[in-house]
């Protein structure tokens, strides 16, 4: 009996292990000023060797970033209070060795911009800053709010077995909104 509870009690440990490491690899900092959420994240560890070949091979890989704030609910699921889905893209033109580099957000692309630098893409690629999420308008006061970013790259290298896919990288903030 004490042998099953000691294998039940490690794999609920092994388990939140790797669902804590599979969350952490994008790092998001939310910031609240004049009752607007703004989020500002990096996630330089999704942007690996598999990033670079698609990138190198001459096809357009893009990262889309689906920002959520949320209050937590102790009975049901957690309520979204805001929402914005960004994504940075890049093409290399392997004629001239030029990436060309896009953000959008919402489907409007509000940045460009061309290098010869692959570190530079990288930066660009998976840095945002200070992303608007919500107003105050909607925020209680004195209460309990997280930002949690995903993280879908396109097209991917890797086949997935599962059949719902899942999050290529994923991270969460936790904060309290005070008034």
């Amino acid at each position: 009996m004490i042998g099953a509870r000691a294998l039940s009690a490690a794999w609920l440990v092994a388990t939140l292990a790797a669902t804590a490491s599979s969350t952490g690899d994008i790092h998001v900092t939310p910031i609240v000023a004049e009752g607007h959420v703004t989020v500002s994240f990096t996630a330089g560890a999704s942007f690996g060797d598999d990033a670079r070949a698609v990138i190198q091979s001459g096809l357009p890989m893009t990262m889309t970033f689906s920002i959520d704030l949320k209050r937590p609910s102790g009975f049901w699921w957690d309520r979204t209070v805001g929402s914005v889905t960004v994504a940075a893209t890049v093409k290399l033109d392997t004629l001239t060795g030029v990436y060309q580099v896009s953000k959008s957000q919402d489907g409007q692309v509000t940045w460009s911009q061309r290098t010869n630098d692959l570190d530079s893409v990288r930066e660009w690629m998976t840095t945002f800053d200070r992303v608007p999420v919500s107003t105050g308008d909607r925020l209680e006061a004195n209460a309990d709010y997280y930002v949690q970013v995903r993280l879908r790259a396109s097209p991917r290298r890797t086949l997935s077995l599962w059949p719902f896919g899942g999050d290529d990288g994923a991270g969460r903030a936790d904060f309290t909104f005070l008034r």
